[in-house]
């Protein structure tokens, strides 16, 4: 490496002109010595090495206030020295920053805790993008938007995936984050990372959770970082059995027992169970006892391509909160949740 440096720092027109300012002859010798101490004097110092924590790739959709926790987390563990233990993940990743509580439809990971659940109420998932199509937001009107799925397009050749605006985007593959281990709950519970994805393990009961219990979720770490959240069990979700009937600008109205200990979901999903949603009508609002969605969302929300069974819609009462892992963000959710229903002539 030394003798490279000084092959490049001893440019003839250098040499000639110092000889000149001498104004005498000087030997080989002593003219090779001096060449090497310009050199050494005119070449660039070797960088210091630097610690680095690891660097993750922030989601187009992460928000200002998800950046804000990031750094303020960053800086919290600079304070206390912890900036080099990678202890927290096996691959020496480190482990992953806190996000917000919003919903995010591109999310790449959930992790559900969910009472009263369907098919997905205990349920971990992570891989390495978000379901493609990605769902974008077509309305809004105050605490409630509609979400629609773009259509496939199509792409020269064949496509082992979904084709996004002509593009061939490979589907989605599972990612691990090992043992994920919840406690607070009513029985230990914890998703086994396999080949197919996570499994929980034992078998949950109907009822998780005591109201106002503290969970904590905690990963310990692989190809996605480890990462530690808590959350707040809500109370029990009570509500009278519900069949909307949706029309075209006229509002709707759902209603449960208020009881202010988190906040409320309303989903009204459309598509066939069997592929990704097509669109779906998502409300967020507090815990007061009652929804009215506005007329104009429940125009702007499209009607299934096909009469085939739907994705199952859900009123729930939840805690969230979400971690940003390398390939986007994680969500975490505790909730009380059961079904409702609807038919949009």
């Amino acid at each position: 490496m030394a003798s490279h440096v000084v092959e490049q720092s001893k440019p003839r027109a250098t040499a000639k002109s110092w000889r000149s300012v001498r104004g005498r002859r000087i030997p080989a010798s002593r003219r090779r010595r001096d060449r090497r101490i310009l050199s050494d004097e005119r070449a660039p110092a070797a960088p210091r090495a630097e610690a680095r924590g690891p660097v993750l790739a922030v989601p187009a959709a992460v928000t200002t206030s998800m950046l804000a926790r990031s750094l303020a987390l960053t800086l919290t563990l600079a304070a206390l020295g912890c900036g080099g233990d990678d202890a927290a993940s096996p691959d020496g990743g480190g482990g992953l920053d806190a996000g917000n509580d919003d919903f995010h439809v591109d999310r790449v990971g959930v992790i559900n805790l969910m009472e009263g659940g369907s098919f997905l109420g205990v349920f971990a998932s992570i891989t390495d993008g978000p379901e493609r199509p990605v769902p974008t937001v077509i309305a809004s009107d105050g605490d409630c938007a509609v979400y629609r799925r773009p259509a496939p397009s199509l792409c020269e050749g064949s496509c082992d995936g979904v084709c996004e605006d002509s593009v061939c985007r490979p589907w989605p593959a599972t990612r691990s984050a090992g043992t994920i281990t919840i406690t607070g709950l009513r029985q230990a519970l914890a998703f086994e990372p396999s080949s197919f994805g996570y499994a929980p393990s034992p078998p949950p009961p109907d009822e998780l959770f005591a109201d106002g219990a503290t969970i904590g979720v905690s990963a310990a770490g692989a190809a996605v970082g480890g990462f530690s959240v808590e959350l707040t069990g809500p109370t029990q979700l009570v509500a009278p059995f519900q069949n909307l009937t949706l029309v075209d600008g006229q509002p709707a109205t759902v209603t449960w027992t208020a009881a202010s200990s988190g906040r409320i979901q309303v989903s009204l999903v459309v598509g066939w169970h069997g592929a990704p949603w097509e669109a779906m009508l998502l409300c967020e609002t507090a815990d007061d006892g009652e929804l009215i969605i506005p007329g104009a969302l429940v125009s702007a929300l499209p009607r299934a391509s096909s009469g085939l069974e739907s994705h199952v819609s859900n009123l729930t009462r939840f805690d969230r909160t979400s971690v940003l892992g390398p390939d986007g963000v994680i969500e975490v959710i505790a909730g009380s949740q059961t079904n409702l229903y609807f038919s949009h002539p």
